[in-house]
């Protein structure tokens, strides 16, 4: 891996700030509204989410939703990787349907302001990695073995395609 964890957490803190900012720009309707079929069609001819369709159904309440929790879990996952020989890391099963209620029971300003906390403490796991724990192993039980450098290199890719996706719930350029 050629990006320096600093070099990550810069890039992630960029998606993750224009992510804040396009659920913001969201009018309390517009949390819980479906995705045009229009945009939609325009999400899937970009390739987007080809392993993930299933979340192209989501909310912006439920993609911020995800975001919290994938914020804390690859938070826990990198720390696990850190400090354990290579630790078993659970599935996060993004389209659980508790997942999904908790989701909806939680308000617009707690979701926002649990998603923020979230993104920050991400960001500063993936800052706080040093160089040399980069091929540090954990073992996904779905996937199989992954590099700790593998892991935080997909968190800035991640979030933008949440970003993309909440953009085109916004009218927002890709």
């Amino acid at each position: 891996m050629d990006t320096s964890p600093d070099d990550i957490a810069v890039a992630l803190a960029a998606e993750q700030d224009q992510v804040g900012a396009l659920l913001d720009r969201l009018t309390d309707a517009g949390w819980d509204e479906p995705l045009n079929p229009l945009a939609l069609d325009r999400l899937l001819i970009l390739g987007h989410f080809p392993e993930y369709a299933a979340e192209l159904d989501w909310t912006p309440r439920e993609i911020a939703g995800h975001l919290r929790d994938s914020a804390r879990v690859f938070t826990e996952r990198i720390g696990r990787i850190l400090d354990e020989d290579e630790p078993t890391l659970p599935d996060f099963v993004t389209d659980d349907p508790v997942r999904l209620r908790d989701y909806a029971a939680t308000s617009r300003e707690e979701l926002r302001e649990e998603l923020t906390t979230a993104q920050l403490a991400l960001r500063e796991a993936v800052a706080g990695v040093p160089a040399a724990a980069l091929g540090r192993r954990g073992v996904h039980e779905a996937d199989g073995p992954l590099l700790l450098g593998e892991l935080l290199a997909f968190l800035p890719e991640h979030q933008r395609d949440h970003r993309e996706q909440l953009a085109a719930f916004a009218a927002a350029p890709f």
